[in-house]
């Protein structure tokens, strides 16, 4: 029982060090102390879903065409982003379970591929703070946890090799552009009202090829069960403005299934404000940890 609780605290702290983006097989950051997630409910959004006399969708296949390319055109000229986000998520074997939860902060800056996280997490009565940079070829992971093992708060791992591999799993603009691209099953449902703010539901719910094309999401020794997805789309701007995102999969590590179910909500609160991702002083003592290769497990991150 000891050794699945902590295999399960594993998979808890593999699977959501950085809640920018999505996914990442096999890119596991520095084996940190600090679990992660988020548990709040969503505010109500007062819904104006568009539909014809016959409940369907009053958007035809040529618009929902025209939405879509609209809002991967707009990410896709997106120079930064900040977001706020929770994170649910429960791990589970046939011995044991656990549940965690966080809220998160995110500033990604596009030009310069650089992004920061900082984040609250919960689980088994503990609270834990973390903060973790992707710059220069390099993660860094800020979290009181990490003092024990390491005699420092922050650590560092160089991912020259793997950077690009790293942003396009980490980033929250690279994974919503890639799902809109990728996802032959999506339609528009209707509009709602998100902070105040007129946007088009997108619902989508991609392929299993589909996800592989994601380059990081597909991962082997896995199986995916169910993935959801729900962008809402400003009407104006056709920036993203909130997305949820539903994954229930298998995963495997050290040689044992666990069952993993996560919940992400961002809320896309600021697009280009030029902001500045840098490291603080104290970052110039972080204690070296790995190198450019991944971590032996095939635990996926879904920091989606």
């Amino acid at each position: 029982m000891q050794r699945t609780k902590a295999l399960l605290l594993v998979v808890v702290l593999l699977a959501t060090p950085v809640l920018a983006g999505c996914t990442g097989q096999g890119d596991a950051d520095p084996a940190t102390t600090a679990p992660e997630n988020g548990t709040t409910t969503a505010p109500a959004t007062a819904a104006t879903t568009a539909q014809t006399d016959d409940g369907e969708s009053a958007f035809s296949d040529a618009e929902e065409r025209e939405i879509r390319q609209s809002a991967v055109t707009a990410l896709r000229d997106v120079s930064d982003v900040r977001l706020e986000g929770v994170l649910n998520q429960s791990v589970s074997t046939a011995a044991a379970s656990q549940s965690t939860s966080a809220t998160f902060g995110v500033t990604i800056d596009a030009e310069q591929r650089r992004l920061v996280v900082d984040q609250t997490v919960q689980s088994q009565g503990r609270t834990v703070n973390q903060t973790t940079y992707l710059l220069n070829d390099s993660l860094y992971i800020r979290s009181p946890a990490l003092e024990r093992q390491y005699g420092s708060q922050w650590v560092t791992q160089n991912v020259s090799e793997r950077y690009d591999q790293l942003w396009r799993n980490r980033s929250a603009l690279s994974l919503h552009t890639n799902l809109l691209n990728v996802t032959e099953n999506l339609s528009v449902t209707g509009t709602e009202t998100v902070a105040g703010e007129e946007a088009y539901v997108l619902s989508l719910r991609p392929s299993d090829a589909e996800l592989a094309e994601l380059g990081g999401v597909n991962f082997a020794g896995g199986e995916v069960h169910d993935f959801d997805a729900t962008f809402y789309v400003s009407t104006e701007t056709n920036l993203v403005v909130r997305s949820e995102i539903y994954v229930n999969e298998t995963i495997s590590i050290r040689g044992q299934e666990l069952q993993q179910v996560v919940d992400v909500r961002r809320d896309f609160v600021a697009y280009d404000q030029g902001v500045d991702v840098t490291l603080p002083p104290e970052a110039d003592g972080a204690v070296p940890v790995g190198g450019n290769r991944s971590a032996a497990t095939t635990a996926r991150q879904v920091t989606a």
